[in-house]
């Protein structure tokens, strides 16, 4: 009989543990997330041409850390507020690819998440401006910001890149990518998990020679990757030959996107 009283309160134990982790499982996969993703580099990442009208029509679910005071973009800076372009700049009005990547990113996650873009592309600055340490570096803005978007509850899940034309066709640059973001990767204790991802020039300007380095870059960066910009054309009447047009930072924005949803293997809605 003993033995029996035994065995039964056992079998209440054991069922009672797996009804405690289904239920734990069940209610983490109820918890909304709010995917981050850090917008990095210069002028391309920020957009040269003008956003239009219907780039304005936003999803609520998608949200972005104030660049500066914008009127126009309805945000304040360092605030969290629905991403309506432009997210960098305010003067300038611009479109960039974190729009489009976005937009396509959102179609794969659950009904309550949210993303959240943390605008950082600095125009016309070159990569030593990000990196650590270095004189007049922007890498403790680029830090906080991070750090807010995790404060916040965010999840970083990705680095976008475009940067380079300042840059163009020296040697040493990959190496400085690389050590700027594994510093930053280690300041925000992400490690190599979270993919980086680097976009190409234009393959029509005049810093196409840049490409083969910026092949380079995932020789000496975990997890870093190469993202194409063939076919993609030139802005109308850009003077220094290097910026995309609206319509190809849109199909940049999705080939980021494409990217990184053929990294994580996913496609359609959890």
């Amino acid at each position: 009989m003993k033995n029996m009283i035994w065995l039964a309160a056992a079998l209440c134990a054991i069922v009672a543990a797996d009804t405690s982790r289904a239920q734990a499982v069940s209610e983490r996969a109820a918890t909304p997330t709010f995917h981050v993703f850090l917008l990095l580099g210069q002028s391309n990442m920020a957009g040269f041409e003008k956003a239009i009208a219907e780039d304005k029509s936003v999803d609520p679910r998608i949200r972005a850390l104030g660049f500066d005071d914008c009127p126009a973009a309805e945000r304040t800076e360092g605030t969290w507020s629905v991403a309506i372009p432009p997210l960098h700049e305010c003067w300038n009005g611009a479109l960039g690819p974190g729009d489009s990547f976005a937009a396509a990113m959102l179609k794969t996650y659950a009904e309550g998440d949210t993303i959240g873009l943390v605008p950082l592309a600095l125009s016309g600055q070159p990569v030593e401006r990000f990196m650590k340490g270095v004189p007049e570096s922007r890498y403790e803005w680029i830090l906080a910001r991070a750090k807010a978007a995790l404060e916040a509850g965010g999840v970083i899940e990705g680095m976008l890149y475009h940067q380079g034309e300042s840059n163009c066709g020296q040697a040493d640059w990959p190496q400085k990518v690389a050590t700027f973001v594994t510093d930053l990767r280690n300041d925000l204790g992400l490690g190599d998990g979270v993919p980086f991802l680097i976009g190409e020039l234009l393959h029509s300007g005049d810093c196409a020679r840049h490409n083969p380095l910026v092949h380079e870059v995932p020789q000496h960066l975990a997890n870093a990757h190469v993202v194409s910009a063939e076919g993609l054309e030139m802005a109308a009447r850009d003077p220094w030959r290097v910026h995309f047009s609206r319509a190809a930072e849109v199909e940049l924005g999705r080939r980021y996107a494409d990217a990184l949803l053929t990294l994580t293997k996913r496609s359609t809605p959890p």
